[in-house]
């Protein structure tokens, strides 16, 4: 019982991993075109929301990242 328990937890923790690095990997690409996009034209407010939230978030994982490393 308690070796499933350990490897579901195990399993949630590599998932919550993958999914991390899939939505880095993602909106780095459509912040990249955000940016080709802004200096062609200007941003839609859509578009315009997005890139400023993007880089909000960039900024919380880089400080969660700090966290967890020196908390831990």
């Amino acid at each position: 019982m308690m070796k499933e328990l350990i490897g579901l937890i195990i399993l949630a923790e590599v998932l919550q991993a993958i999914y991390i690095i899939v939505l880095l990997i993602s909106s780095s690409f459509y912040f990249r075109h955000l940016i080709k996009n802004k200096k062609q034209r200007k941003l839609s407010t859509v578009e315009y929301t997005m890139y400023i939230i993007i880089q909000i978030a960039y900024v919380f994982f880089g400080i969660s990242i700090l966290i967890y490393t020196f908390v831990k």
